[in-house]
């Protein structure tokens, strides 16, 4: 097992695993990340990415302007859509074989951590946490919650193989 930016990958793998990463790497460097993917799969390898995702229609606005959670807790962060991902995907080998939205479960957790979070107000404060601070996390994680729950906000969880000559 390695841990390391995809950037400085060396050598052929049977499995790469990326969790919610994706969202860091930037719109401009979608193509780079999985053509370093393709690159480091060995044929018939399989690669599961989870990343959060905007429903297609919505990417494009997000990605043009900075909303909310991109400007006070993931500054730089994007979130592509299914259809981006695919679109990166065009000049590997990488083949689409599973996709699991797993919003719902973010749903039960972000509301369980956003009730331990408020029981533990005394505790937040204690670490010199303010009460900008108290409201802005609290409106992220209600946030997150009902974007979820709407569909306005998802988790996609993909899995690729890598099949050469599919190009």
């Amino acid at each position: 097992m390695q841990l390391r930016d995809y950037r400085e990958i060396s050598g052929t793998y049977d499995a790469i695993v990326s969790i919610e990463m994706l969202e860091a790497v930037g719109a401009e460097y979608f193509t780079m990340f999985f053509a370093a993917c393709d690159r480091a799969l060995a044929p018939g390898g399989r690669m599961s990415l989870q990343s959060i995702t905007f429903p297609d229609a919505a990417y494009e606005a997000q990605r043009r302007g900075a909303n909310w959670i991109q400007r006070y807790i993931f500054p730089g962060g994007l979130c592509p859509s299914l259809a981006v991902i695919e679109r990166a995907t065009r000049d590997t080998n990488l083949l689409i074989t599973g996709v699991e939205d797993v919003a719902p479960h973010y749903v039960r957790t972000l509301a369980a951590w956003r009730t331990r979070f408020l029981e533990q107000l005394e505790a937040v404060r204690a670490m010199g946490f303010d009460e900008r601070f108290v409201r802005m996390w609290e409106y992220y994680l209600s946030l997150s919650e009902a974007a979820f729950a709407t569909g306005a906000t998802q988790v996609q969880q993909i899995v690729f193989e890598k099949r050469p000559g599919i190009l």
